[in-house]
């Protein structure tokens, strides 16, 4: 099917066709059903080749998982203390009276 039949399908302009096919223009959700409608597939099979077939989850050694969670309550704690401090030393503060 050329652009100018997939653009009069699906009522747009066939340079936007040739702009969305390059990469160059991004369709929002009204013209991927648009697209989808002209087609005559749904609208998920305009994304197939854009998601991997293979994809799975990568899973991260369980070493690192330990060590990003150890440097996370490492933060939480440093952070804590330093929030602390400041709600400690605010209210030590007095304001200081007028002469």
């Amino acid at each position: 099917m050329t652009q100018e039949t997939l653009a009069e399908l699906a009522s747009l302009n066939y340079k936007y066709i040739g702009r969305v096919e390059l990469g160059k223009a991004d369709p929002g959700a009204a013209v991927l059903v648009r697209l989808a409608r002209a087609l005559a597939v749904p609208v998920g099979d305009l994304f197939e080749t854009i998601t991997p077939t293979d994809a799975s989850p990568r899973l991260l050694p369980f070493a690192d998982v330990e060590n990003v969670t150890v440097a996370l309550h490492a933060l939480t704690t440093a952070i804590d203390r330093l929030l602390s401090d400041q709600l400690r030393q605010a209210a030590v503060k007095t304001p200081r009276r007028s002469r």
